[in-house]
């Protein structure tokens, strides 16, 4: 790494090392197996979710379909969905439970608190914040600042309130017969120019459109 990259370059390549690191897991993971492609990271409306059944020859990976066109099954371990907050179900321990809804439909999403990452993150930021008065540590204390309290706006759920516009990764999750959604990561869409709703629609319009496109081809 060159000396002259600024914290911005270090960040984006930071983002870049995870992305494309989840993206090889799952690569490796799908490598060896035949059968339908198993999609991940996928955009898909409450409805679809409602709609999924598990495959009962791999484990954690999910069949659904589109209701209004005859495109083939999807099969995917993991999604994103885009819905906004009604009501709260019952919390515990180990995650907060919400009730969303995106116009499809609405349904029960679970969201981990992973209060080690939580700890880990909040020691980060106090030994941060007690070198932020030294001139020499000052750039760097502030940035690890910024960043602790970036990161724990997506592992600490408990700000999320009714009405919240939520972006949410994970997978499905059928118990005793009811689907919900167990989600990884979260981000609460504050802004008032709707972009990102805007652009999951948009992702998911031209996703779908393509893989019809693909589905009708192969037949």
């Amino acid at each position: 790494m060159e000396l002259h990259e600024s914290f911005d370059d270090i960040e984006n390549q930071l983002d870049n090392f995870i992305i494309r690191k989840n993206q090889q897991k799952d690569k490796k993971i799908d490598s060896d197996k035949s059968g339908p492609k198993i999609h991940n990271n996928i955009p898909l409306t409450i409805s679809h979710i409602l709609r999924v059944t598990q495959d009962p020859e791999r484990e954690k990976v999910f069949i659904t379909c589109d209701a209004h066109d005859n495109a083939d099954p999807i099969y995917f371990r993991t999604c994103f969905v885009y819905g906004f907050v009604v009501g709260f179900g019952t919390h515990n321990e180990c995650f907060n439970k919400y009730i969303i809804d995106d116009g499809t439909g609405s349904l029960d999403a679970c969201i981990a608190k992973k209060p080690a990452n939580r700890e880990v993150i909040s020691s980060l930021y106090h030994e941060a914040s007690s070198l932020v008065s030294y001139e020499a540590y000052k750039p760097v204390a502030e940035r690890l600042i910024r960043l602790s309290k970036i990161a724990m706006g997506y592992i600490d759920p408990s700000p999320i309130k009714r009405g919240n516009n939520l972006f949410l990764r994970g997978r499905p999750n059928i118990f005793r017969g009811k689907v919900g959604l167990d989600a990884f990561a979260f981000f609460i869409d504050s802004g008032k120019s709707r972009r990102m709703e805007i652009g999951f629609a948009k992702h998911l319009t031209h996703w779908h459109k393509n893989y019809k496109t693909q589905s009708t081809k192969n037949k």
